[in-house]
């Protein structure tokens, strides 16, 4: 699979955001209560993003999106997560070339939206490690003391 490459920077972090499809499917009953179930595992997840690149930079960033990905292809980039950078499945919903401008200086600005096939999420081991370990001494103490005030009520 083409990778993003290397030399290039990743999107600005402050111009990125994150939309995922909703995965529930819910029923209304007649007792006014609703059921809800999860429809799928995965579902897709659309990255609104925007790079700012030298003239250097803006020329390779192009050749790599009409060279290495032909036909919109999937290719592997990192992309930010609470995690920090995961590698994760990824390919252009529209073309970078469709918004970009000079802005000043010999510097362009590209902007698209870019389809993360399954975003991983979290870990359970990683989630659980997270929930029961303090991070300061404070959390701990916190941590005791709700722990003995429940064991006295």
């Amino acid at each position: 699979m083409i990778k993003y490459p290397s030399i290039l920077p990743f999107p600005l972090l402050s111009s990125t955001s994150f939309k995922q499809q909703s995965n529930i499917l819910r029923t209304e009953m007649n007792s006014g209560r609703a059921r809800q179930r999860r429809r799928f595992l995965s579902v897709p997840t659309t990255m609104a993003a925007t790079w700012q690149l030298s003239k250097t930079m803006a020329t390779s960033f192009e050749g790599f999106y009409e060279n290495s990905l032909k036909d919109n292809e999937w290719f592997l980039m990192k992309i930010p997560t609470p995690q920090g950078l995961v590698e994760h499945e990824v390919r252009f919903v529209n073309s970078p070339m469709e918004n970009y401008k000079p802005i000043g200086s010999g510097r362009w600005n590209y902007q698209a939206n870019i389809e993360v096939k399954k975003r991983e999420p979290v870990s359970e081991e990683i989630m659980t490690k997270n929930l029961l370990l303090p991070k300061t001494l404070e959390q701990f103490v916190y941590s005791i003391e709700a722990a003995i005030k429940s064991y006295e009520e």
